[in-house]
């Protein structure tokens, strides 16, 4: 490479690194303005992803790019009151649907657009995990790992299995999610990744551990099948890993990859059981669901979407279902 060429990246890369710097001093002061404001509506609130890790594992050297603001708040009413409070002047709902009572209940997070250059946007969670249709087969996580929170942080096991199914359900599509749970992983102590294993089993989160240890060892094969075997692996599990595996790249505007786009989240669900519920959800959603999943502006137009629903759910679905049974024939005739 020429000489000015080089030049010219190191020139760029650091020109990158000052703007990520910048951006996250903007966010751990947008944070602390939060906060502010959090106690004045009398809210507790609780940090999480990137300015979670700002705070945290990258503290001494803010080496990680974060775009926005997450927060958890306790209740629906806390949750109303900080965005009342945030919205007087600095922010504007996303979504003006976003605040009607079946909605919040379904979605569990309301979206905050800044109005100015100077704040960040901001989501504010009811509960930790907000997936339409994982959050419904994963037992009590949600309510237990609010109550292990300690100092407003989340125990560190509950941490990386709530990290760990962010980072899946977007297909570990940005690098960073992987380095993050590669190094809060290192951190473990082995009593701590059997608590860990332990945790995948009782609340639900088996698919996501593995889909996500499969990609924090991709390097090091033989590390991925040591720390897999404290799961112990059942063949729809290995199934399941090669389809994982199969979709590990960007995804296309192809019709298969819009399909395996919308229907990710439903491999992820460890329970056969707890799948079937959430297509029948799907098929039948709740008013707030439908609303989520349209985007529904006018409570007036719902009922047209029912039906509509159902239709497109049902065919894509089952194109799907279909696609998902193709490529575990494949994992089949490839083993053999």
């Amino acid at each position: 490479m020429p000489m000015t060429n080089k030049n010219e990246t190191i020139d760029a890369q650091l020109l990158q690194q000052e703007k990520e710097l910048a951006r996250n001093l903007l966010i751990l002061s947008n944070y602390e303005w939060i906060q502010q404001q959090a106690e004045k509506a009398r809210v507790s609130i609780v940090p999480l992803k990137g300015i979670d890790l700002l705070l945290t594992l990258y503290a001494d050297t803010l080496q990680r790019h974060v775009t926005d603001i997450d927060i958890l708040c306790k209740t629906d009413a806390d949750c109303r009151a900080l965005v009342a409070q945030l919205c007087q002047e600095e922010y504007r709902l996303e979504f003006p649907f976003a605040l009607r009572p079946e909605v919040l209940a379904s979605k569990k997070k309301v979206s905050l657009l800044s109005c100015n250059t100077t704040k960040v946007n901001v989501d504010v969670h009811t509960t930790f995990v907000t997936k339409k249709f994982f959050s419904q087969s994963i037992g009590s996580f949600n309510t237990d790992a609010l109550q292990r929170c300690k100092d407003a942080r989340m125990e560190t096991t509950d941490q990386w299995l709530f990290l760990a199914q962010h980072a899946a359900f977007h297909g570990f599509s940005n690098p960073k999610w992987a380095i993050d749970l590669k190094l809060l992983y290192q951190g473990l102590q082995e009593d701590q990744k059997g608590a860990l294993a332990q945790k995948a089993n009782t609340y639900g989160f088996r698919r996501v551990v593995v889909a996500a240890l499969y990609h924090i060892t991709k390097e090091t094969p033989g590390a991925l099948r040591q720390e897999q075997a404290r799961l112990v692996l059942t063949a729809p599990e290995r199934r399941f890993l090669y389809f994982i595996k199969v979709f590990d790249r960007p995804f296309s505007r192809s019709l298969a990859d819009r399909l395996v786009t919308a229907y990710w989240e439903f491999t992820f669900i460890s329970s056969r059981r707890h799948r079937s519920r959430a297509w029948l959800r799907l098929l039948f959603p709740t008013k707030g669901l439908l609303t989520n999943i349209y985007r529904i502006k006018s409570t007036r137009s719902i009922l047209f979407f029912y039906p509509l629903n159902l239709i497109v759910s049902a065919l894509t679905s089952s194109f799907f279902g279909l696609l998902y049974l193709a490529v575990g024939i494949k994992k089949t005739f490839a083993h053999e």
